[in-house]
Formats: structure tokens, sequence, C-alpha cells
């Protein structure tokens, strides 16, 4: 698995160039588009990075082995547009090992995945780089997929309001990669995503990282995220390893040492969570059909905590 590491940087703030060490120049956001098999979506997808109101950017695409046309459709891009990298994995690593590996090749002060089968709107860079600019504090800006009724966005939460809000409140880690910006620095620091949480690599990164960082709850609708057979979380036992692993990386995010909680909160917020993976488990086996399959995730999720 490729290791995140990062060069040695003069983060220059607005438009000003950056230096890395090896005397490459640092663009403000590195746009990190990882493709498998997408033929049918990746033209669509290249074209709306490059069709953004903030042009300082480096589009960072990298190719696990595809078996389709996504490297020829890639290389006609980056014929036409010097921003545009792509580099084609000796192996294949997978979902969040391929995003590893693209971060591993950025250089700009900010991280941007955008999907190889979604497409991100022609402000949508533009305003995350503002939100970000506006509060140097904050280590990443995620995007709510609910309207705001009482403050306008971004908002500004500590790791205790960030917390509260997931685990007591509407929730605020419901996004993943592609709805959110991450400074730099702060996504090599704490080692990036870990690949061994497969589809729950993101939201184990959100929690690790709120736990310690200011971050910032941004706008909705800043990319279009389509729906189609071949995601990740339609393959296979993708709707068990949501709920199961998903109870156990909350609760081991509640009992971390890095948990802004106090006792109180904290065995509040347990019980909440029980219960609401109980009732998550009931309605899997009633609606979906699937008693057999809840009653073993159940039993694997409670002997393990107990």
């Amino acid at each position: 698995m490729p290791t995140f590491s990062m060069p040695a940087l003069r983060v220059v703030r607005g438009n000003a160039e950056a230096t890395c060490s090896g005397g490459r120049s640092v663009t403000t956001v590195s746009v990190l588009m990882t493709v498998y098999n997408r033929e049918a979506y990746l033209a669509d997808a290249i074209q709306s990075v490059l069709n953004s109101t903030f042009t300082d950017f480096e589009l960072i695409i990298v190719d696990d082995r595809s078996k389709d046309r996504s490297v020829e459709i890639a290389e006609s891009f980056r014929d036409r547009d010097s921003r545009i990298q792509l580099h084609v994995n000796p192996q294949n690593l997978g979902d969040y090992g391929n995003r590893m590996r693209a971060a591993s090749l950025a250089r700009g002060t900010y991280l941007k995945y955008v999907d190889s089968d979604d497409q991100i709107y022609p402000h949508g860079l533009e305003v995350m780089v503002r939100n970000m600019r506006s509060s140097p504090e904050a280590a990443a800006a995620l995007a709510h997929s609910l309207p705001q009724e009482s403050l306008p966005y971004p908002l500004i939460l500590t790791p205790l309001e960030s917390y509260r809000r997931h685990f007591f409140g509407r929730g605020c880690f419901g996004c993943g990669p592609g709805g959110a910006i991450i400074r730099r620095d702060v996504f090599a620091s704490l080692g990036g995503f870990r690949p061994d949480w497969g589809v729950l690599s993101d939201l184990e990164f959100w929690l690790r990282i709120a736990s310690t960082h200011t971050i910032l709850l941004q706008q909705p609708a800043l990319t279009w995220w389509r729906v189609h057979e071949g995601q990740q979380f339609r393959i296979g036992d993708a709707k068990r390893v949501y709920l199961e692993r998903g109870f156990q990386l909350a609760r081991r995010a509640l009992l971390d040492a890095s948990c802004p909680f106090a006792s109180e909160e904290q065995a509040r917020a347990i019980s909440i969570l029980q219960r609401r993976y109980t009732r998550q488990l009931l309605s899997w086996a009633v609606r979906g059909r699937s008693p057999l399959q809840a009653l073993a995730a159940y039993r694997t999720v409670f002997w393990s905590w107990s």
C-alpha cells in the first residue's frame, strides 16, 4: 500500500505561487480523480473540473488498471491541458488505496477529490477554497446534505461541536471524499485514509480529523453525485458492512482517547448508538427481508462489544 508523504513546502496565501523542495510549483488545489473502468462517465467528470471558475489547480488522474478505455480518454484530455497529470498504477490498489496513491502525488495546499463518475459544478472549487481561506484554522470542510435552519454556511465547528452534531443531532460526517476539501498538511500528518475500513474509510477519517481539529460544515450541492449500479456501496455485502462496521467504527471513535466528550456525554452517545443500530438491524430484517443476515450482524457486533 502506498504511504503518504508530503514534500517540504513554502506556502503562500492567495494566488501567489509557492514552491516545493523538488522545484515544482505548488498550486492552491490538487484535484484528485481516481479511475477504475469509468469510460462511460470519465470525460464528463474531467470536463467538469476544467470548467471550474477557480483555475489555480492541478488535476491528478490515477488509473487503477482499468480494463476499458478509461486511460485513452484521460490521455486525450492530458494532451490538451498542461494542468492534467495521468498516472497508471502498476497493480490494482482498490478504491481507498488508489485515493492514497493520488494524494501522494499532490502538491497543492488543499486536496479535493472529484470521483470519476461524478461532476463538480463550475462554482464548486471556488466556493470550497473561499470557505477554507475564510477560516485558516479549519483542517477540512465537509459538504452537508441537509439545509441549515438557524445559521448560514459555512459553519465553524470545534471537535466537541462536530461530535455533538454527529452523535446527538442531524449529523455532519455524511459526505464522501467528493464532498470535502482537506488541508494537505493535516491529511498527511494524520496518515490519510485507512483503506482497511473499506467503504467506510472516509467516515473513519472524518471522525479522526474532527476529534482533534476544527472543521467547517459547508454548503450542499457543490458537486453532482451520480447514482448508478457500479458504485462501491451497491456491490456485494456493502449493506452489512455499512451497518456492522459502521457501528464498530462509531463505538471505537467514542472510546478513543481523542474523543472530545466528557464521560457523561460519552455514555449517552454509546447508549444512543446501540439503540440506533438495533433499530437499523430490525428494519433490515423486516423491510429488507434479511433476518438471518441481520441476526448474524447483531451477534458479531454485540459479542465483540461484550
